[in-house]
């Protein structure tokens, strides 16, 4: 957990929602808004939603930060079209409680999502379960970014990646300073952060390397693309 104060009032917290907690592509994403709001005048924190569900204890102070936060930042990667497992359950906790204790305060809460495809359309489905469970839990929606290529950055800061990272720093940037002014997400900051990264062939060529590598590393070179199974489905040819 990381907790900045700062005199102006207002709390924002990041709920960063990949496995790998507080590092990775998606943790950085975050942690950049999350600047921007921290010089703007909110006080910050930061909790891993892998690590706030593993105790009772860990999961009291996740509520605890949720009842104290103006502004709720969940920040995850796209796991098959869906939320990873961990950031689900952190979920279903908040949403329980904030039914049976209603928040101290009027909250609002914002989505960034990022994948490995090429599109950033992917990530939709899982931004509407975002603005779903805000519905339900009781906060109000301020709007998501979502941007494709994820794995271009590397789990990288955004301030080290280069040029490919301008349009998600725009956005990022534009972003914070609709939150600041007690307004939502502009829907241009998030057609800013769904530009691709680089050009999809460059892309494609890099991840298809990547695989390859891999593959090459753990001794499956020849066999990558065997179908072991193939003819034990029905209607498979010979």
């Amino acid at each position: 957990m990381n907790a900045t104060p700062n005199a102006d009032g207002r709390r924002a917290l990041l709920l960063a929602g990949s496995p790998k907690g507080l590092k990775g592509t998606s943790y950085e994403l975050g942690r950049f808004l999350l600047g921007r709001l921290e010089e703007g005048g909110y006080s910050t924190e930061t909790l891993a939603a892998s690590a706030a569900v593993r105790s009772g204890e860990a999961s009291a102070v996740l509520l605890e930060a949720i009842q104290d936060a103006d502004l709720v930042v969940v920040s995850f990667p796209l796991y098959v079209d869906q939320l990873p497992a961990p950031l689900v359950a952190a979920l279903e906790v908040i949403a329980g409680h904030r039914r049976l204790l209603p928040s101290r305060k009027p909250a609002k809460i914002a989505a960034i999502v990022q994948c490995g495809f090429p599109e950033s359309l992917q990530n939709l489905p899982a931004v509407e379960i975002m603005q779903q469970f805000a519905k339900e839990a009781g906060f109000s929606w301020a709007g998501a970014l979502y941007m494709g290529m994820g794995g271009a950055l590397g789990g990288r800061p955004l301030e080290k990646a280069g040029g490919m990272a301008r349009n998600a720093v725009k956005a990022l940037d534009r972003a914070a300073a609709s939150l600041l002014q007690g307004r939502d997400i502009p829907a241009e900051a998030s057609t800013l952060m769904a530009r691709p990264l680089v050009p999809k062939w460059l892309y494609r060529f890099m991840a298809n390397w990547g695989m390859k590598q891999e593959a090459k590393k753990h001794g499956a070179k020849k066999t990558v693309l065997a179908r072991p199974y193939e003819s034990a489905v029905p209607g498979a040819r010979d």
